[in-house]
């Protein structure tokens, strides 16, 4: 536990001789919902630990947007949930108030696979890497389109992009639309994200990796949509 817990405030913590003060984003992991054995750090950004935690903020607009940086492998899943789902549960989507894309590459919903990645063919593969295009650009230099995951199959080190348009769930990988979409989420949801066994997960707002789908944005919060 201590292993894994160096490792999440791995690049957290400030020399001990200087104080840093950082204006925390509004928008962010709700450590009031989360389970009991879930640590969130990184000003809200990042949880560790074991278990399940909720964003602060549910998604009201018509068409959301956010991100999910997998800083480090293990036990996770992603997606959206109401505040009624068990958070002490090291997975989502195992209840019927969450929809979760999991680390054994399948989408959940009250423990049921509603869809399971494959790994992409060949020449997917290589389109997917060509879709890439504009976004590559605005990745650090030393990144090249080999070095971004297209296979289909999310691994450590990806980002996971999560669009909801209160019709359709969809999940992205590096900036490609897995095409799984996900109907019939209920309820007020809100951004969700489970680990244990290891895992580190930090939830990206704004100043996304890739480019957002057409038509949908990042979270806003309530007063923001009047």
């Amino acid at each position: 536990m201590f292993c894994c817990l160096k490792n999440c405030l791995n690049g957290v913590l400030p020399p001990q001789t200087v104080q840093i003060r950082r204006e925390q984003d509004p928008i962010q992991l709700d450590t009031s919902h989360m389970g009991h054995e879930v640590v969130v750090i990184k000003g809200g950004q990042r949880a560790c630990g074991s278990g399940g935690v909720i964003a602060n903020t549910p998604l009201l607009q018509s068409k959301s947007y956010f991100e999910v940086k997998l800083q480090q492998g293990g036990q996770w899943s992603v997606g959206l949930a109401t505040q009624q789902t068990d958070l002490n549960q090291t997975k989502g989507g195992f209840d019927k108030e969450s929809w979760c894309l999991t680390s054994d590459n399948a989408i959940y919903h009250n423990a049921k696979p509603l869809h399971k990645l494959e790994k992409r063919p060949e020449q997917q593969e290589n389109n997917a890497k060509l879709e890439l295009g504009s976004d590559l650009a605005r990745l650090e230099s030393s990144v090249s389109s080999t070095l971004v995951n297209t296979t289909g199959i999310p691994q450590e080190g990806d980002t996971i992009g999560v669009a909801y348009d209160h019709v359709e769930l969809n999940f992205y990988l590096n900036g490609t639309n897995l095409n799984v979409p996900v109907l019939n989420v209920r309820g007020t949801v809100f951004p969700c994200l489970y680990v244990d066994d290891g895992a580190i997960l930090d939830i990206v707002l704004d100043n996304f990796s890739y480019s957002v789908p057409q038509g949908f944005e990042r979270i806003l919060i309530e007063q923001s949509l009047l």
